[in-house]
């Protein structure tokens, strides 16, 4: 094995990483599409089978308005970790995503502003003033 030099001139190889795009485009084959309908499995990723329903119950004990933003929030979230989960490979989604953004139970007790950071979800399309503090399931999350 070569050792590198500690010093920043020394001759380092230079690499580059580039994505590759499909030959054929995933709507034009109709082989690719039975084998990519085989490959994925009927069932929804676990983040949707946990508590989001397309109709979510609004929540008690908040206000009407917390409650549908935070529903729109609750949606917002599990359709991120589901496109997430989507693009790793079929054994190891869960695996794979706990590596990158920690476990989905660990997204879920985050408050819903950093839920947004982490996952990379702009807050456009809700009102993230009145939600900010709370978790996804409507619990309002204490500072440490």
């Amino acid at each position: 094995m070569e050792k590198i030099p500690d010093k920043p001139g020394a001759d380092r190889r230079k690499v580059s990483v580039s994505e590759c795009s499909l030959l054929v485009a995933p709507g034009q084959s109709k082989k690719l599409a039975e084998i990519r309908k085989r490959l994925q499995p009927d069932v929804p990723v676990e983040a949707v089978q946990r508590n989001s329903a397309p109709g979510l119950p609004l929540l008690t004990g908040l206000k009407p308005e917390v409650a549908t933003e935070l529903n729109k929030a609750r949606a917002l979230i599990d359709g991120r970790i589901n496109e997430i989960m989507r693009s790793f490979p079929e054994g190891r989604k869960n695996r794979l995503f706990g590596f990158r953004f920690g476990s989905v139970d660990a997204i879920k007790a985050m408050n819903i502003k950093t839920a947004f950071k982490t996952l990379g979800i702009t807050g456009h399309s809700v009102k993230i003033q009145l939600i900010a503090e709370l978790d996804f399931h409507g619990n309002e999350v204490k500072r440490s």
